[in-house]
């Protein structure tokens, strides 16, 4: 393994073209859009939150393959291929039924509303500003700490590498996306999320072949065999159904679903692009056509985890102490295979990169819509122009930059590693879901029922995240590798790890219950826990609207036309 870990000048020159590029489109959509609102074409606020609803359809289609692959999910599970196996992959891949889902199911009724932000659907559907705000909240939330963590954990990772100090790194990302995205609104963002998909899909290709072609690797038929050979591709058929263990089949297929639902079908930063399309069709039509490139760069970038076993399998870095966290792997195994050639290391750092600033500009954008129209629009409505209320936007979006920057410093403490994410997203995506089918299924449900279900689910939730966070059980769950002294090139600085005496894949049985739930059971165990509750108290609660009224609202009636007026919601839009 090597251990010269200097880089050449062209690598460091491909990372900062990568971030000159990013910051250059951001300038170019902020003075384009100025020339198109002199035109008088569209309003200012609608053409930096929207795009001006034109926006073409294949940068759409990127940005979303790219907004939810972060920079700490092409490090985190890469590393947890290597270490727990391939139902990481099997997780990721669900999506698709998600995406499916989204588009014949929630797409028809959101897109219809013409809203900025997607939380408006609560005041049509519920009469409630509080739901309304409650459900922002908790959107902003999830989006800030997932930012936070999302930046801190890859410049860790590069730090080492690119031999520039970690928090010189967090500011670089923090600060550049917030500048461009602050400059250029949606169409900043979107354009140069298309860009950074391009980085991304070359990054990722490039090192699976440079990896594959390499001798110590051995080629394509060496990397599953030993994939087989130690269990790791054995684990996608594991077929438990109890919810106290570390993962299976029936978790990914369900608790999967619903999470990558929480990301692509009731969350603003995809509806919000989707809005931005000219019609229902032309949504559904990229929600489609997304579908197979987003299998690949899941499978492709999960496969980076079986060719970096490969590479490690006599000498774990994990076990000689070259590295303390597993999410860590990937980036050095990228380093030995690419570092040879001049610039390719340089180019998957600009795929670390380029993942990371996506998530990021997406999450700025985004909150800065919800908390304008969640919170100020009604109380700044005809005391404020309308170029006024874009600048006020771009005043969000700085704030929403410096406080995921600021948060990132406070990251450390959580570990900013794939396990967080999938603790976090997971323990609020099942409510976050189950919310808007409440809403669209069950027409009987008041604001009462949705309020006590939905407040009941999220604490719940948050315990057993807490309660899994604090006693870990599933932290002495590996799969072996075969680390030796020859392997090492004579090296005996290594201690290989001992497996527990207890079956780990079920966890520590010295921990409590709910400690042991699955992280990535979370999301389907707040779903049916809200939708149960909701369901049940909904028959005790008088009805507070007629069902003929919300119709279109559900999904019954998701392909009838939205009503001309709704005097009733103006006013009440009026009141508060």
């Amino acid at each position: 393994m090597s251990r010269d870990v200097s880089l050449h000048w062209l690598d460091y020159a491909i990372f900062g073209l990568s971030i000159g590029l990013s910051l250059s489109t951001g300038v170019y959509h902020a003075i384009n859009s100025r020339i198109i609102l002199r035109r008088g074409d569209r309003t200012a606020k609608e053409e930096y939150l929207m795009g001006g609803r034109q926006l073409p359809p294949l940068p759409v289609a990127l940005s979303l393959l790219t907004t939810f692959l972060s920079g700490i999910l092409m490090l985190g599970v890469p590393a947890e291929m290597f270490q727990r196996g391939a139902q990481i992959w099997l997780n990721f891949v669900i999506g698709v039924a998600s995406s499916i889902v989204t588009c014949f199911v929630f797409l028809p009724v959101f897109h219809k509303m013409k809203s900025t932000c997607l939380h408006e659907y609560f005041i049509h559907r519920y009469n409630s500003i509080l739901i309304r705000r409650l459900f922002s909240l908790l959107f902003l939330l999830f989006t800030i700490v997932y930012m936070s963590v999302v930046l801190y954990a890859p410049s860790v990772a590069l730090s080492p590498v690119l031999q520039i100090n970690k928090w010189y790194l967090v500011l670089i990302f923090g600060c550049t996306t917030t500048l461009y995205t602050c400059l250029g609104g949606l169409k900043a963002v979107v354009w140069t999320d298309s860009l950074q998909a391009v980085i991304m899909y070359t990054g990722v290709f490039t090192l699976i072949y440079k990896g594959l072609s390499h001798p110590r690797v051995g080629g394509l038929e060496r990397v599953m065999s030993i994939a087989l050979d130690s269990g790791r591709i054995e684990e996608l058929a594991r077929m438990d159904w109890r919810i106290d263990q570390y993962n299976s089949l029936w978790i990914n297929l369900f608790s999967g679903t619903i999470v990558w639902l929480a990301s692509f079908g009731v969350n603003q930063l995809a509806i919000q692009r989707y809005a931005s399309l000219p019609n229902l069709k032309v949504a559904q039509s990229i929600i489609l056509y997304t579908l197979a490139p987003f299998t690949v760069l899941c499978s492709i970038v999960a496969f980076v985890g079986f060719i970096a076993l490969a590479y490690f399998y006599n000498c774990n870095p994990l076990e000689t102490g070259e590295v303390k966290e597993s999410d860590h792997i990937t980036i050095i195994f990228a380093r030995d295979i690419l570092q040879p050639t001049p610039g390719l290391f340089g180019l998957y750092v600009s795929c670390i990169m380029s993942a990371t600033l996506s998530t990021l500009s997406s999450g700025m954008n985004s909150m800065a819509a919800a908390i304008y129209e969640d919170f100020l629009k009604n109380k700044l409505d005809g005391k404020i122009t309308d170029t006024g209320a874009t600048r006020l936007n771009k005043l969000i979006v700085l704030i929403c930059g410096l406080t995921s920057t600021g948060l990132a410093f406070l990251a450390e403490v959580l570990g900013g590693s794939l396990r967080i994410c999938i603790s976090v997203m997971g323990a609020m995506s099942g409510p976050m879901v189950a919310i808007f089918v409440l809403a669209l299924f069950f027409p009987k449900s008041g604001s009462k029922s949705c309020l006590i279900s939905f407040f009941l689910s999220n604490l719940f939730c948050l315990i057993i995240c807490i309660a899994n966070y604090i006693q870990d059980p599933y932290h002495d769950l590996f799969l072996p590798t075969n680390t030796t002294m020859e392997g090492c090139n004579g090296n005996s600085n290594f201690t290989i790890r001992m497996m527990p005496t207890y079956d780990a894949h079920y966890g520590n049985p010295d921990t409590l219950y709910i400690s042991r739930i699955s992280t990535y059971s979370y999301a389907g165990v707040g779903f049916v826990l809200m939708l149960v509750i909701g369901w049940i108290t909904s028959l005790f609660e008088e009805s507070d609207h007629k069902e003929e009224k919300i119709r279109h609202l559900t999904f019954a009636g998701r392909n009838e036309p939205w009503p001309d007026t709704h005097h009733e919601f103006d006013h009440f839009l009026k009141e508060i």
